[in-house]
């Protein structure tokens, strides 16, 4: 951790004034389900307005892909359907602009690809399969391993849990390409926020690959072999992690602040602060104090009232200035139990919620959540951008 920590001090952004107060965050992460069709984007932006929703957090990046116009990464095979010319995130903003409505580029950044699904020959993990997190059960056995070979090793190692492929931000040339697509969606796209999500490790055993071993090979600098110095040196193993991660999402931040300098930059993280640190390597609250972000998102998905509240008020004294964003679990809730955990995040001290998802409210829920937790539409508090709605192709 020592030998790095210049390192990462000057890789840090600029810290950040703490952004002007603003309306309660009253959002809406959209999964990118209700993307695939003209009248599936104007549906969800109609019923999130009726709800009482500000804010729509867009996944435009599910698994490596694209809900807008991309020279990087592949569209969607969920688009297949729909003709080139359709622009789901386009569409989106267009039509939530003329209803007064926030919209953040919501972007899976490590989850690239699902198990068991075939990606296109463009997709990262086809061009570069050594970009991929390995699982410590494969380890040996992906030093040896090229191309399809090493993915298949690496989706038959790994838990379910881990949801999918990943890239590891061990890997400089993953930098580099998470980095450009993140510029690519800002300069051709007038955004309000971006939110980062999985911007994670799936697990403890993650990430075993040539590039990780190698890095923490190259840290410790003691003649310990690849597979050897993370079990010599556990504790510096997971430091390792943690600072990687961090240095990726400092470099994030700085090219989206770069693009668009009054965006709005957040991420969604393990609401358990301990957990987030040792099972997912999130060092969410030093990406807060170093002011890589604006905003942080606990994923605070427990039924559990009491669970919620004492989540919520450990990371509101751990944010300072920054606002905190409670996320509610709505999948696991009925309408009410969602009104609950929205004023419960008031009562801790939350400067807004983020519902999950659009998937989980019914047509029926809209009218009840409005009336029991989002009764006054507040303004929206947007933010000027620089480019106009939509944008022009890509630069």
């Amino acid at each position: 951790m020592i030998a790095l920590l210049p390192l990462l001090l000057l890789a840090a952004p600029q810290i950040q004034p703490a952004p002007a107060a603003a309306a309660e965050m009253r959002g809406l992460w959209v999964v990118r389900t209700a993307l695939t069709s003209p009248a599936s984007v104007d549906r969800v932006v109609d019923e999130a307005q009726r709800a009482g929703f500000n804010a729509l957090f867009v996944q435009v990046r599910g698994r490596g892909d694209a809900f807008y116009r991309s020279a990087l990464v592949p569209r969607s095979d969920l688009l297949a359907g729909q003709p080139p010319a359709f622009d789901p995130l386009e569409r989106l903003i267009e039509r939530a602009r003329a209803r007064g409505l926030q919209v953040h580029a919501w972007m899976n950044m490590l989850l690239c690809a699902g198990f068991g699904r075939i990606v296109s020959g463009d997709h990262a993990a086809a061009l570069h399969p050594e970009w991929i997190m390995v699982p410590r059960a494969a380890a040996a056995a992906a030093l040896a391993a090229h191309g399809e070979s090493l993915l298949a090793l690496v989706a038959r190692a790994s838990s379910p849990d881990a949801e999918g492929l990943y890239l590891s931000p061990s890997v400089p040339e993953v930098g580099e390409h998470l980095e450009a697509v993140v510029r690519e969606v800002l300069k051709g796209y007038a955004v309000d926020g971006l939110h980062l999500d999985f911007i994670r490790y799936p697990g403890p055993d993650y990430d075993y690959s040539r590039a990780a071993l190698d890095g923490f090979a190259a840290r410790m600098g003691k003649g310990l072999g690849r597979l050897d110095a993370p079990e010599w040196a556990p504790s510096e193993w997971a430091d390792y992690r943690r600072d990687v991660l961090t240095e990726l999402v400092d470099r994030l931040s700085r090219a989206a602040r770069t693009e668009r300098p009054r965006l709005v930059v957040s991420a969604a993280v393990a609401a358990d602060e301990a957990q987030a640190a040792t099972m997912k390597f999130q060092s969410w609250p030093e990406w807060i104090s170093r002011g890589s972000l604006d905003a942080v998102c606990p994923m605070a998905y427990t039924a559990d009232s009491r669970i919620f509240q004492g989540q919520i008020r450990d990371a509101r004294e751990r944010v300072g200035s920054r606002f905190l964003w409670a996320g509610v679990g709505a999948y696991r809730l009925d309408v009410d139990g969602v009104i609950e955990k929205v004023r419960l995040a008031r009562a801790a001290g939350a400067a807004g919620v983020l519902i999950f998802s659009h998937e989980s409210l019914r047509a029926a829920d809209l009218d009840r959540l409005r009336q029991g937790a989002f009764p006054l539409a507040p303004v929206t508090g947007r933010r000027e951008t620089q480019a106009t709605t939509g944008g022009a192709h890509p630069r």
